[in-house]
């Protein structure tokens, strides 16, 4: 039985235009666009889908779009606010699968094989995934599936705003779905390039598969390469750099900026226990603990300490990090978090090699592990209890 790759692509609608609509709910349904003043140079970062029907789009210069739409209205960017939206968006993502690929501020590729048994189908685990961003964020985001990065991105462009398209995966079929797509759809095929392939006839994926290798490695190089296999569906490349994790943190956003120092240790506390149980799933421990947090001008800030020896204990997390808090001058926070990085994966060493303390909360941790994963991860409750807000996370 072949076993194919189950990929998402998931590209946020309109991600600038919908963040300023919560911060500004009269701009909804309305002619807008978020790129600035349109007396001054600049290009359209996004638009609203009502701008769309003026010919407005990403990409255009300002005073394009402000001579097709006049009546339009012109935001400037607050890409600070924007990012925050985007890591709490990550950290949905992180729930589902460590395995993710950000490749932009509103888009990103999750690989989704082997998790069959915990959120069910490729498409079953779409449709969580896009509830919980419309729940959690009030957003709404256009999903790809498909066996590999290329065509899970092209999928997620078919039905927007807030669909969900799956390709085939079998080989045949993924090839004559491929077919009547315009040339320009392909991954590396620009305007330039479009033309050359105009120039010999091609319009469409179809009209590219029936060029030879020979012809296409001849006239593109090594592109033509590219384009021979991608014009067949065919991509190998991994999700992220090489698929490994390389840190895990939670933080929280307050629902007010808050300068109750108790507040802040409270809930790095709690944060550390989970950081501390992610670790410990992933069988790694951190060379290094980090706190990092947010003022109320939307800027963040990192401080970190490394460690003699890894870790995944979760008071030991909390105990090296408050030594940082410290250090924090600032009178007033909007989001704290915490978390490891400079990872290692587990060794099964023998507890007479640990210290005595050691041993006993790696112990006690692991106990509290598997009373988690029978009763629920709200089962177990440390001490200090946190405000409400959004706690968010990160495994990349």
């Amino acid at each position: 039985m072949i076993r194919y790759r189950k990929i998402l692509h998931l590209d946020l609608d309109a991600f600038f235009c919908a963040v300023e609509e919560q911060l500004n709910p009269s701009l909804k349904g309305k002619k807008f666009a978020v790129g600035g003043n349109p007396d001054r140079r600049g290009v359209v970062s996004t638009c609203s889908y009502a701008a769309r029907k003026f010919g407005v789009h990403s990409a255009m210069p300002i005073n394009e779009a402000y001579r097709r739409c006049p009546q339009g209205i012109f935001v400037t960017p607050r890409m600070s606010v924007y990012e925050e939206v985007s890591d709490a968006i990550i950290a949905i993502f992180n729930q589902y699968t460590p395995c993710i690929e950000k490749i932009s501020i509103d888009e990103a590729f999750l690989d989704m094989s082997g998790t069959e048994k915990i959120f069910g189908s490729s498409m079953d685990a779409a449709r969580k995934l896009s509830a919980q961003v419309r729940k959690e964020q009030d957003l709404t985001a256009s999903v790809g599936i498909a066996p590999n990065k290329f065509l899970a991105k092209i999928a997620s462009d078919m039905n927007k705003p807030n669909g969900i398209t799956m390709v085939p995966f079998a080989p045949e079929k993924i090839v004559q779905w491929l077919s009547p797509l315009k040339i320009e759809k392909m991954w590396g095929v620009g305007k330039k390039s479009a033309e050359i392939f105009a120039h010999t006839g091609v319009t469409t994926i179809g009209e590219l598969q029936e060029l030879s290798l020979e012809y296409l490695q001849e006239r593109f190089g090594k592109q033509g390469v590219v384009y021979y296999y991608l014009s067949r569906g065919i991509d190998d490349r991994p999700v992220g750099e090489d698929g490994a994790v390389k840190s895990i943190s939670r933080e929280k956003t307050f629902n007010t900026d808050t300068s109750d120092r108790e507040v802040w240790k409270k809930t790095l506390h709690a944060l550390a226990q989970d950081v501390a149980r992610r670790a410990r799933q992933y069988g790694v421990k951190g060379y290094t603990v980090f706190l990092t947090y947010r003022t109320p001008d939307f800027s963040r800030h990192t401080r970190q300490k490394s460690l003699s020896d890894p870790t995944n204990i979760a008071r030991v997390i909390y105990e090296q990090v408050l030594p940082l808090l410290d250090q924090v001058q600032v009178f007033s926070l909007r989001l704290i978090g915490l978390g490891i990085t400079k990872l290692d994966e587990e060794l099964q060493t023998s507890l007479f090699d640990v210290p005595p303390i050691t041993k006993k909360l790696e112990i006690s941790e692991a106990v509290a592990d598997k009373i988690r994963q029978r009763f629920g991860s709200n089962v177990l409750r440390k001490g200090l209890e946190i405000d409400d807000g959004k706690e968010t996370g990160n495994d990349l």
